[in-house]
């Protein structure tokens, strides 16, 4: 398992660009610099693609918590990428206490989700009732990217006013 993590961090800095960096780090002061090694998002999203199918990228994603905010957000564009409901909102939920800064939580967009919107919605409610900063947030995204079109309820207004959080990155997302 090491060994992997070793692998996946080396294709990290090798795609690094440190303008990048700079820029990212301006935008997230809840993370520290050195924690950011500053890879380019279609460049994480194109090694999402490539590490998806190789068999080993499963310990990959139990290796919690992640050094490097690209790791995470390399974690999250994996997320994405699974196709069984189940076992993609298991793996938010093992992946949501590690998320620590609002670009890595908004990033992550479980593609399998438009197919299970119902059962969505139970999530939804589980993820927006919790303690924790980023799952709150992430809650509220997957209320707006799921359900402000033809599948809008005047009750999910009341669910996200119910929210009560004194956390920046909460109250910015509601």
């Amino acid at each position: 398992m090491h060994d992997m993590k070793t692998s996946i961090q080396s294709r990290l800095f090798a795609l690094q660009d440190l303008k990048y960096k700079e820029f990212q780090c301006k935008l997230m002061p809840t993370v520290a610099p050195e924690r950011v090694i500053g890879v380019r998002t279609p460049e994480l999203r194109k090694l999402a693609k490539e590490l998806f199918k190789e068999p080993e990228t499963g310990e990959f994603l139990k290796l919690l918590p992640h050094q490097y905010y690209d790791e995470n957000n390399l974690h999250g564009f994996l997320v994405e990428q699974i196709k069984d409901y189940s076992t993609a909102v298991t793996a938010i939920d093992a992946f949501l206490p590690y998320v620590d800064n609002w670009a890595t939580c908004d990033l992550i967009s479980p593609k399998v989700f438009k197919k299970h919107r119902p059962e969505l919605l139970r999530e939804i409610q589980r993820w927006m009732d919790s303690k924790r900063t980023y799952t709150i947030r992430f809650g509220i995204g997957m209320l707006m990217a799921h359900f402000l079109d033809e599948d809008f309820a005047p009750q999910y207004l009341a669910w996200v006013a119910g929210i009560h959080s004194e956390e920046y990155y909460v109250i910015m997302s509601t």
